[in-house]
């Protein structure tokens, strides 16, 4: 059931049966690789996303930075920010923007890497939200304001999760969120207790690796804390061999 106090969040992720989410280290998933084309394109990943939808009509998919900025990649020069810097360190929520959003692609970015300016309009009706930390220079977050593209502040090192779907929650109505992360950010996702359901394409191959990206990495589970309990909700074999698991986490 929806949360009272922040959206219910509703994790899609495809990853091969040993859990991997890339084919090797400092890959994206949207990179292409040769085993690719062993696969055949079912369109499936468009079918969980529409089913969950239709059941929940979620408001929100947050991604980690990773999805738009390669890890080593350099990063875009600012210009240097001159002026009352503290001003910054605060939430900007442009009121043109609020009012005309239905759907935020919510980017975890709290050490500021991601300067492109995209927007995600390609969405209908879909806009670029940042989640930043209070680390971030003062000239990304100048630049974020130039553009018009909101943030959310909050933590000193990394983005305060936590606080931020709060804040999601109270301010711009976010019910229902979509989990589209890399390894890291679902690993703090699952560290954090925010994931409450799971919809898992499995795919039909086996990559290994010691360092290949997986569905959630994270430090290893301390003396007190417990591992997400999953209940099985459904398994659906699909065309090409793929399988669509989807899981409730009981223990959230």
């Amino acid at each position: 059931m929806p949360k009272d106090d922040r959206p219910y969040v509703i994790m899609q992720m495809a990853a091969s049966i040993d859990g991997r989410i890339a084919f090797g280290p400092g890959l994206m998933m949207h990179d292409k690789h040769p085993s690719d084309d062993l696969l055949p394109d079912t369109g499936l990943w468009k079918k969980v996303t529409d089913s969950i939808n239709t059941e929940w009509s979620f408001q929100g998919i947050m991604l980690g930075s990773g999805s738009l900025k390669r890890e080593n990649a350099p990063l875009r020069e600012l210009p240097v920010f001159v002026g009352d810097a503290q001003a910054l360190y605060v939430d900007f929520l442009p009121e043109e923007v609020v009012a005309t959003t239905q759907t935020w692609y919510t980017l975890v970015d709290g050490r500021g890497r991601c300067r492109s300016g995209y927007k995600a309009t390609e969405n209908p009706g879909g806009y670029i939200l940042h989640l930043v930390s209070h680390s971030v220079p003062a000239e990304y977050l100048a630049f974020l304001r130039r553009e018009d593209i909101p943030y959310l502040i909050g933590g000193q090192e990394h983005a305060d999760l936590v606080g931020a779907l709060h804040k999601l929650h109270a301010i711009l109505g976010v019910r229902v969120m979509l989990l589209w992360g890399g390894g890291t950010l679902n690993g703090a996702m699952l560290r954090a207790g925010l994931i409450d359901e799971i919809h898992l394409i499995l795919q039909p191959l086996l990559i290994g690796g010691h360092r290949t990206p997986s569905l959630a990495d994270c430090s290893d589970l301390s003396s007190d804390e417990q591992p997400a309990v999953l209940e099985l909700l459904s398994a659906e074999m699909q065309e090409g061999g793929y399988l669509w698991l989807h899981y409730k986490v009981t223990n959230t």
